[in-house]
């Protein structure tokens, strides 16, 4: 299985790039999934991907699902389109969170494009 190093540790990741356990985030490995995604070269990450991200984690915990992203901004006091200015797509900010990958499903109702079949 792939791994990213971080400071010295090696933090398991899937083919396409997602932490396979959940308790691997902090913002360390943030850092690094951000470079990778060419979202960041400098860590710490900006306080407004911080807070998206962080909020992201939150919500995923409680609710094993993912925000809507307007209602992320919303929750963190950004405007309404952070995610997408903070962002190329929400789900690199998603994946930048250490969570699962998104179903095709969730992916298309991200990019606005309806459910799938």
């Amino acid at each position: 299985m792939p791994a990213i190093d971080v400071e010295g540790k090696k933090v398991e990741i899937d083919e396409e790039g997602y932490l396979v356990h959940y308790e691997d985030w902090n913002e360390k490995v943030a850092c690094v999934l951000a470079e990778r995604e060419k979202v960041s070269k400098t860590c710490p990450l900006t306080k407004e991907k911080l807070e998206i991200i962080k909020f992201m984690r939150g919500y995923y915990k409680e609710f094993q699902a993912f925000p809507v992203p307007r209602g992320v901004c919303v929750n963190v006091h950004q405007p309404k389109d952070c995610t997408y200015e903070e962002f190329p797509d929400p789900s690199i900010a998603w994946k930048i969170a250490g969570l699962p990958q998104p179903s095709r499903h969730v992916v298309a109702q991200l990019k606005g494009l309806g459910g799938v079949s």
